[in-house]
């Protein structure tokens, strides 16, 4: 297989992880975060908006619940049937690992979606 058939996908996972770091899909030097929950309309390097419209957030919401749950959900049925430990203790546990980890995967999930929307060229330069 020829070396250039590889490219669009690590072109692919190069915007992917600028979207987990948080850095512009576009030009990869721009900050997506001003503050720790706000999101910057506009890349403040090379200006293209992150989010068009304001639906486009529960994109973001959605990957973060999927994750989430997926890592709540699997270690919940091993716990619950292959070990003795108590359903409190357990529900417990993973009460607090939900919303600690919903909170600290908040601004990758918006990362990861703004990403998406500029792979799928639903955000573009402008």
């Amino acid at each position: 297989m020829h070396v250039a058939s590889h490219k669009p996908m690590w072109r692919m996972l190069r915007i992917l992880l600028c979207g987990l770091l948080l850095t512009c899909p576009a030009c990869r030097y721009g900050r997506m975060f001003r503050s720790l929950w706000t999101m910057n309309l506009r890349c403040p390097v090379c200006g293209i908006i992150f989010e068009r419209d304001a639906g486009e957030v529960t994109g973001g919401i959605w990957i973060n619940a999927t994750v989430t749950s997926t890592l709540v959900v699997i270690p919940a049925l091993y716990f619950a049937f292959f070990t003795k430990i108590s359903l409190v203790l357990l529900l417990g546990i993973l009460t607090i690992f939900t919303i600690v980890f919903g909170l600290l995967f908040y601004r990758p999930a918006r990362g990861l979606w703004v990403s998406i929307l500029y792979l799928t060229g639903s955000i573009d330069e402008d």
